[in-house]
């Protein structure tokens, strides 16, 4: 027995040698690791001890410097920085600015209100008749008409008349204003009647024109109607 255990034992020391020889040739070559080296030790502070004074006073803090990029330089030196306008100031125009337009609106309103309230007036206001008188026909009448009737026209009276009647049509109401009927006879003419009549707002006046001489002589007759030199009509009768 115990040449046998022998036998066995030298066999798995063998067997056990082989196999350390066939891992090691397999591995990686075993490398030998180095332990950290140890940290220094913190230095010790260095200053002047600690008092009351001291840790009152106060600590100086150097100011830090950006340096500005090499980009950003050049950009400066070429453009000069301006800064915008502060926000203020456009806050403050905008009002006026309503306020004004808002005053301007007030305003034209007011003038064209007394426009239209002031422009049927005026220092001296034009007469109504100035511009109403415009005559549609001026006619001598064979006798004086009566109430409703229309006489007829006659051109040619007899010797020895006195009155010859004539009619004016008026294109609307005359009012008040006067105008001047002037009777001229002969060549050269000569005026024998020139008077002021105001023309009836009825559109129609029959005046009568009386002869300064008792009678009209026997001749070619012609009428005008003036108002301030402008003619504003005209007929013509004879005397034989």
């Amino acid at each position: 027995m115990p040449d046998q255990r022998a036998l066995l034992l030298g066999r798995l020391a063998s067997a056990i040698d082989g196999v350390a020889d066939v891992a090691q040739q397999l591995g990686p070559p075993a490398t030998q690791a180095k332990a950290p080296a140890p940290s220094p030790p913190p230095l010790a502070s260095v200053g002047r001890p600690w008092t009351l004074a001291a840790a009152m006073e106060p600590i100086a803090t150097p100011a830090v410097e950006r340096a500005a990029p090499a980009g950003a330089a050049s950009q400066a030196t070429a453009m000069p920085y301006e800064p915008p306008p502060p926000l203020e100031h456009h806050r403050s125009w905008i009002p006026l600015a309503a306020i004004g337009s808002s005053l301007i609106v007030l305003i034209v309103i007011a003038v064209v209100g007394v426009h239209f309230l002031t422009g049927g007036t005026s220092d001296h206001p034009r007469s109504p008749s100035t511009a109403q008188i415009q005559l549609t026909g001026v006619r001598p009448l064979a006798s004086a008409p009566a109430a409703g009737s229309i006489p007829p026209t006659q051109v040619s009276f007899p010797a020895k008349t006195s009155v010859v009647d004539i009619e004016v049509n008026s294109g609307g109401q005359a009012g008040q204003a006067p105008v001047q009927v002037v009777v001229r006879v002969g060549q050269p003419a000569q005026a024998i009647i020139q008077n002021a009549y105001v023309l009836s707002q009825s559109g129609a006046t029959v005046i009568p024109l009386a002869s300064p001489d008792g009678a009209f002589a026997p001749g070619e007759y012609t009428v005008t109607i003036t108002y301030k030199g402008k003619l504003l009509g005209a007929t013509a009768f004879a005397v034989h």
